[in-house]
């Protein structure tokens, strides 16, 4: 699948030799970060039998507090009068239970309040304590600071609401995260989705993704670090949601699109390399990663060839929905979102630009002649992809790939009859080529055209859009429908 650095070769090659066109497997990554974060926690130095309380806040502000296992729930003297103490007990259960499997199975640290001998906090939200201004009646819930430490912040409503117990789990593995510093960007709500369906997975033997996890694989040109997705001015917000913020008249103005705008929630990225890296990549990232971008940081052990070759492998995986025992849990958030035309989202202070799109796995393109020419809206962006379904005859498929651009490469694959994914080996340049020896479902191929430029530049980085040009040689009949299920 993925190729190495010794692509230029193939890549300049006029004819079609046997190894250039045999299904091809990706190389094994060395070094594979496969960092075990059991090895360097501190949890067997923390005794929460000897924890104190942490208020962080004036005591004259606190009207009272419950410690159960190792957290707290600290409220002021305005508290939402539908809370109930047994609402606080179930809350304090639900997170003991929760982070004792992440802790103790799993092996990720406790946060930095734990460490440090006080039980971890969770702060009602619009109670009068010094962390908000709050009134008692709004809702919501947050990972938080007080005073360096990082803690939970929660309005009445999760706390009243039992079906609420993941999303505050959510934000105490933020806490845990953030106790690493702050490393990750777009990644810490990637992340952070990943190690909470690994928590479940490992728990029940029920493997299962959020609806937007979707996002990444219905519109690939956008950036694997993408905050808010593809916005509506044909750009993409940054890793650290650059270009996203728009106020007018100090109002909001919407900038993103509906559904894609949540994509930095997905966990996509994160199970691959997982899957495909290393199981402790993740890991590797919150201890070893030295930049606040998250592919950036993999290149910094894995090397320019390496880090290319994963973006590479991703991109092609992602066409094939090939995710090991994730496979089929990614397939029901797509099959949900297929074809769903979305708009531009609003808000009080209106919205950038009105836009429409039809969701789809595969990017347009025009033919004149026997070339393909993409679609200048669906081009794609740092890191991004194009997947172009070709419909194919005879037992061969060749064509000529030219970037026009820098930093590009290619790559052929297709679900075989059989259920299997097949892949050829990637060019940056000129002839891919794949032997049909399995037989395509529904006589279908899919080319991929990644952008391979990793490092985020800022401005010129976020607004960039890579074209390229697709030559038709041999065994191709035109392009497939749009809106079919090619990687069924």
């Amino acid at each position: 699948m993925a190729s190495s650095a010794s692509s230029s070769a193939a890549s300049s090659s006029t004819s079609s030799t046997t190894a250039q066109c045999t299904a091809y497997d990706a190389p094994k990554y060395s070094p594979d970060l496969n960092y075990d974060i059991k090895t360097d926690t501190t949890n067997a130095s923390v005794d929460p039998s000897k924890f104190k309380v942490y208020l962080g806040c004036d005591a004259s502000l606190v009207a009272g507090y419950k410690t159960s296992g190792r957290f707290a729930f600290i409220w002021g003297k305005n508290r939402n009068p539908s809370i109930t103490d047994a609402d606080i007990d179930r809350v304090l259960k639900n997170l003991n239970e929760d982070s004792a499997y992440i802790r103790d199975t799993m092996g990720w640290p406790v946060d930095k309040l734990q460490r440090d001998g006080y039980f971890s906090n969770v702060y009602l939200f619009g109670s009068g304590l010094c962390t908000d201004n709050a009134a008692n009646t709004e809702k919501g819930g947050w990972q938080s600071g007080i005073n360096g430490y990082p803690m939970v912040l929660l309005s009445y409503y999760p706390v009243v609401t039992a079906s609420e117990r993941g999303g505050i789990t959510h934000e105490y593995i933020h806490a845990i995260m953030a106790s690493f510093g702050n490393k990750a960007a777009w990644f810490n709500e990637g992340g952070n989705t990943w190690l909470q369906m690994n928590m479940e997975a490992g728990r029940t033997g029920t493997y299962g993704v959020g609806f937007l996890d979707a996002a990444p694989f219905l519109a690939p040109h956008m950036p694997i670090e993408n905050y808010s997705g593809w916005l509506q001015d044909g750009t993409f917000g940054g890793p650290n949601a650059e270009g996203v913020d728009l106020q007018s008249n100090g109002k909001q103005v919407a900038t993103w699109r509906e559904y894609l705008g949540g994509n930095q929630y997905n966990s996509v990225f994160s199970h691959f390399i997982s899957l495909y890296l290393s199981k402790g990549s993740n890991a590797w990232i919150w201890k070893n990663g030295p930049y606040n971008h998250i592919v950036r940081s993999l290149s910094s052990g894995l090397g320019d060839a390496q880090t290319k070759q994963l973006i590479t492998e991703y991109r092609a995986r992602q066409a094939m929905v090939d995710f090991g025992p994730w496979t089929n849990a990614f397939k029901v958030p797509i099959n949900d979102n297929w074809g769903r035309t979305i708009v531009s989202e609003k808000t009080d202070g209106g919205l950038l630009k009105d836009t429409s799109y039809k969701l789809t796995f595969y990017s347009a393109t025009t033919q004149s002649g026997t070339t393909l020419i993409p679609a200048t809206e669906t081009l794609p962006g740092w890191t991004g992809a194009n997947q172009i379904p070709l419909k194919v005859s005879g037992n061969k498929v060749r064509v000529n790939f030219q970037p026009l651009g820098n930093n590009m490469r290619f790559q052929l694959a297709y679900r075989a009859a059989d259920g299997s994914a097949v892949y050829s080996k990637p060019v940056d340049s000129g002839e891919a080529c794949l032997d049909l020896t399995k037989t395509p479902k529904n006589g279908v191929v899919v080319g991929i055209a990644t952008n391979l430029d990793y490092v985020y530049n800022g401005e010129a980085t976020r607004k960039q859009k890579s074209d390229y040009r697709v030559h038709l040689l041999e065994g191709v009949t035109g392009t497939a429908p749009l809106y079919d299920k090619h990687y069924q």
